[in-house]
């Protein structure tokens, strides 16, 4: 399960998310499930309180991922800086990744730069069955799009 979060609204990890994580131990879920996204959709000043809070996550045994990465603040760098479990291509360099020497270009680099820090590769916003051959050829492993699925509400069953 990925659960998106902005890192600079974050001030003590000890406190944060605490609801997320009670629902998470009330239904049985490892903790080993839940992947937080980081959505970077400001800059981070204090890069280093980020990286505190990530590894107390880390150390419980949650994951994150670091979202759009190759747009806004969420580079290279910071990707290197981080080094999340995963790494979420932004759909920018996905959508059309098949015919496009430029994005498969940048698609291979941010690939490398995730094989080197450890974090799996997910591309986000497959829409096209060839762009999912193509990244799914070069070594991305995981997908997001709706080539799969298209989001759907919750049954109101469920959603008690």
């Amino acid at each position: 399960m990925f659960i998106n979060f902005i890192p600079t609204s974050i001030y003590s990890p000890e406190h944060c998310l605490r609801t997320t994580v009670q629902l998470a131990i009330q239904l049985g879920i490892p903790f080993s499930q839940l992947v937080f996204e980081v959505v970077e959709t400001e800059s981070v000043d204090d890069i280093e309180h980020l990286k505190k809070i990530l590894t107390f996550y880390r150390e419980r045994g949650l994951h994150y991922a670091l979202d759009d990465v190759g747009v806004g603040f969420s580079t290279i760098e910071v990707l290197e800086q981080l080094m999340p479990n995963y790494m979420k291509l932004d759909m920018k360099f996905v959508q059309g990744v098949s015919g496009d020497l430029t994005k498969q270009a940048a698609a291979k680099k941010f690939l490398s730069s995730a094989l080197q820090v450890g974090a799996i590769p997910l591309a986000e916003g497959i829409e096209e069955r060839e762009d999912f051959e193509w990244l799914k050829e070069v070594g991305y492993e995981l997908f997001q799009g709706y080539l799969f699925g298209k989001p759907t509400p919750i049954p109101t069953d469920l959603a008690k």
